[in-house]
């Protein structure tokens, strides 16, 4: 492929929106919830989105139905928002191949490549494997790091050595850290600014880390919170735009982390999907095994936390 179209580059910037697919009460995926509650995402004002290892169920899913979930994300952001699909972590080299032309045919605007870093592959296969679906892939990829910010002690990658091959890959446009928010991050970015050239390493759910990233660099950040509230992560990215850092930090300060603090007992993913429920987007709070699907205290506690902190619910 050619050089990457640098009007993507341009809008990879503010709060990013992890997709969470719906699941009816029989665990059967909801692509039709979906697609209404990414469309009421983006006429909200949200711009980019991405699929995930995680958040969007890839743990539990067929490739099938990661195929369904992308063509019904990008039948929505398609012109409106850019949409970054993603690879699952098991897939060949050319089933990544595969997917990324035909989430190009579906309108999608980039690819992550997703790699199980828990499984210590060695680094030279790594960078192959990006390298050939870089040479392969219509549309732009983004890389992955994992480490044990994410998915608890474990082995974790990319090396700084292969982050800097990584970065003389011109296709290659941007990376999703899951490896840290943090010092972590901050490292990257460090490579990133050194190399001189554009590309993104966004965080992987906070405004938090966004307050800290932004001074080295970061200009796209995932917000978990913004699945259930796109108004409060706008207002937290207007507000670093107008250089009102105060309000950036009461917004952290008074509604992200009190919410996170309600969501971490149960599990941020059951929680999340049950408060999409309490919204009136999912049917169902189901979510599929190893997870477990909310009983009904828990439920009540989220409820609360959003009336507590002006959340809205049905």
């Amino acid at each position: 492929m050619s050089d990457p179209d640098a009007t993507l580059l341009d809008r990879l910037h503010g709060p990013l929106v992890p997709v969470m697919p719906a699941f009816a009460d029989d665990e059967s995926l909801d692509v039709d919830a979906t697609a209404r509650w990414i469309d009421h995402l983006v006429g909200s004002g949200i711009r980019l989105f991405w699929t995930t290892y995680g958040t969007s169920h890839y743990l539990a899913m067929g490739d099938a139905e990661i195929d369904d979930l992308t063509a019904a994300v990008a039948s929505v952001t398609h012109g409106r928002a850019v949409f970054i699909a993603s690879t699952q972590f098991t897939w060949s080299t050319r089933q990544c191949i595969a997917f990324s032309e035909r989430a190009a045919r579906l309108g999608a605007d980039a690819v992550k490549v997703q790699i199980d870093w828990r499984l210590r592959p060695p680094e030279p296969a790594v960078f192959e494997r990006y390298r050939a679906i870089a040479d392969a892939s219509p549309i732009p990829l983004l890389s992955y790091a994992l480490g044990q910010g994410t998915f608890g002690p474990a082995g974790g990658g990319p090396s700084p050595d292969l982050f800097a091959r990584l970065l003389d890959l011109p296709q290659i446009v941007g990376m999703k850290n899951d490896a840290g928010d943090f010092y972590e991050n901050t490292a990257f970015l460090a490579q990133v600014r050194a190399s001189g050239r554009g590309f993104e390493v966004i965080t992987g759910g906070s405004m938090e880390s966004m307050l800290h990233g932004r001074r080295f660099g970061q200009r796209a950040y995932a917000v978990a919170l913004a699945m259930l509230a796109p108004e409060v992560a706008l207002a937290f990215d207007a507000a670093l735009a107008d250089g009102r850092d105060d309000e950036a930090t009461r917004i952290v300060r008074d509604i992200e982390q009190p919410f996170s603090a309600a969501l971490t007992p149960v599990g941020h993913w059951a929680a999340l999907h049950e408060a999409l429920r309490l919204q009136g987007w999912f049917t169902s709070g189901r979510v599929r095994f190893p997870l477990r699907t909310l009983d009904g205290a828990e439920s009540d506690r989220i409820a609360a936390a959003m009336d507590a902190l002006g959340i809205a619910r049905t």
